[in-house]
């Protein structure tokens, strides 16, 4: 049995079920850790299925082509894939907090946001947490690239002084380069950000 995977960040997990007295091999399709669903082509010498959705199976047994996708029961997936699914990493959780024009001060929302960053990284005994800064399209680039890099380092400071390890984060930022939301205002309030991703 060959599988291919489109992305490579698919996870696909195995496991052996008996069946009429025949063995099968089950392939279940799960999402990345950042939620997205990539394909998985199953195949064999009889012929190939792609799954395309989370949670969807194809079985395989010795000298057929794997089956139709399908969805797993909640009680057979258990059985099957409890066990690895609860061997897997937590999946990161992410937060994006969001910028007054041209400068470093958080929004009140996002301000209020920082006591549950604290509150998740520690819950997890984070060492990996990513903190990327991010501009609007407004100024030319070199100022937002340097704006961008002063609100990253801006939130690593805040949460250093709250008691997160500066080295435990991984400090970047982009400039306007990677908008959340496209749009036509050069000045997007959604793209004034900085994105922490604790893992």
């Amino acid at each position: 049995m060959k599988m291919k995977h489109l992305p490579l960040l698919v996870l696909a997990v195995f496991a052996l079920s008996a069946c009429g007295g025949k063995s099968k091999n089950v392939v279940l399709l799960l999402p990345d850790p950042d939620g997205h669903v990539g394909v998985v082509d199953v195949r064999n010498q009889k012929g190939e299925q792609a799954l395309t959705q989370a949670g969807t199976a194809t079985r395989v047994a010795p000298g057929t082509a794997p089956t139709a996708p399908e969805l797993l029961s909640a009680q057979e997936q258990e059985q099957l894939f409890g066990i690895a699914e609860r061997a897997l990493p937590s999946r990161p959780v992410k937060f994006v907090l969001y910028f007054e024009n041209d400068g470093t001060k958080l929004t009140p929302e996002s301000q209020a946001l920082l006591p549950q960053v604290l509150a998740t990284a520690k819950e997890r005994a984070s060492k990996d947490i990513a903190v990327v800064g991010h501009a609007s399209r407004q100024g030319d680039e070199h100022f937002n690239i340097d704006l961008s890099r002063r609100r990253a380092e801006f939130v690593s400071r805040m949460l250093e002084k709250a008691g997160m390890v500066r080295a435990d984060m991984e400090i970047t930022s982009h400039g306007s380069a990677n908008p959340l939301v496209v749009s036509t205002r050069k000045n997007e309030p959604q793209n004034r950000r900085v994105e922490i991703t604790v893992r």
